[in-house]
């Protein structure tokens, strides 16, 4: 079995209203993507993980290229589903992908690697890593088939909450684990039709329940 690791770090973070890249500010006195480097390390060997790029990206390689780390262009940004379709070429021989956020700073090694074993041990085309806060705030929320259940229909993105589902607690952390097989197999199903026309890899959820409910077979796991 082998696994690699993706870390997402082309977008701008255009909520700090700064001219850096988001993962490039620091916390602890470094970047906020080298501690997610230094995490993912502790689980893959650095050439496993590959760090994908975009906006800045000559300065965000040139921050952390000495932790020996792979990284994938994502010339144009059109969300994180896209992020995910521009590593294809460069992932497609793993097996499993744990795919990370570059600028979750305090990710522990031992989260990634429960969340890791669970997905290996569910045999799980997707699991996700979610929390349920006292307070949601504007986390997407993850729909489950019925509360005791660990099969997840879908993540609804913030800004598509209706009334009903914004009093759902259980948050996504955007943190998965994949089995690259059906994930290649069925990114390209993907759509835009969201408030800002990107691809979600959120969607990827329900694409996959789709698919799964149709061969009948356990679909997601929960840790």
């Amino acid at each position: 079995m082998r696994l690699g690791i993706v870390i997402m770090a082309a977008g701008k973070g255009t909520r700090l209203k700064s001219k850096r890249a988001k993962v490039l500010h620091e916390i602890g006195g470094k970047a906020l993507l080298r501690h997610v480097i230094q995490s993912a390390s502790q689980i893959v060997a650095p050439h496993d993980i590959h760090v994908v790029i975009g906006h800045q990206a000559e300065q965000v390689e040139a921050a952390v290229k000495d932790t020996g780390v792979r990284f994938v262009r994502q010339d144009e940004q059109r969300g994180t589903g896209h992020a995910i379709q521009s590593a294809e070429l460069a992932v497609r021989g793993y097996d499993e992908l744990l795919v990370l956020s570059g600028d979750v700073p305090l990710l522990k090694p031992e989260t990634i690697v429960k969340l890791r074993d669970f997905h290996i041990a569910e045999r799980a085309a997707m699991t996700i890593l979610t929390a349920a806060p006292e307070d949601p705030g504007s986390y997407g929320r993850v729909l489950r088939k019925s509360a005791k259940s660990p099969e997840v229909r879908a993540i609804i993105e913030y800004k598509a909450l209706t009334p009903d589902v914004s009093k759902v607690r259980e948050i996504n952390s955007g943190i998965y684990a994949f089995r690259s097989e059906p994930l290649f197999a069925h990114i390209a199903e993907l759509k835009t039709e969201n408030s800002h026309g990107e691809l979600y890899l959120t969607d990827m959820a329900e694409v996959l329940v789709n698919w799964l409910s149709s061969l009948a077979q356990p679909t997601f796991g929960r840790w």
